[in-house]
C-alpha cells in the first residue's frame, strides 16, 4: 500500500484525482478540512470554554432564552 497526497488547488491536480477515482486499483479517501469557525469551535471545547446542562430540559430553556422565544400569549417560555 502507498499513500499519494495531491494537493488539489491546480486543475492538474484536480484532473489525476478523478482519474484515480476511475481505477479500479486504487482507493480514494478525502480528507476534510474545517474551516476557520469549525476550528474555533473545537480549540473553545479543547479549552473547556464550553457550558454543561444536567438535563434536555435545561439545555431547551436556556436556548429559548437566549433566541426570546415566546409561547401564544407573548409571555417569554
Amino acid at each position: 500500500m502507498a499513500t499519494v497526497i495531491i494537493d488539489t488547488q491546480t486543475d492538474e491536480a484536480k484532473k489525476m484525482l478523478e482519474f484515480l477515482k476511475t481505477a479500479r486499483y486504487a482507493r480514494v479517501v478525502e480528507e476534510k478540512i474545517p474551516n476557520e469557525e469549525t476550528l474555533a469551535a473545537i480549540n473553545e471545547v479543547e479549552e473547556g470554554k464550553v457550558k454543561s446542562y444536567s438535563s434536555a430540559k435545561e439545555l431547551m430553556s436556556e436556548l429559548k432564552k437566549k433566541a426570546d422565544v415566546q409561547n401564544k400569549n407573548n409571555q417569554q417560555v
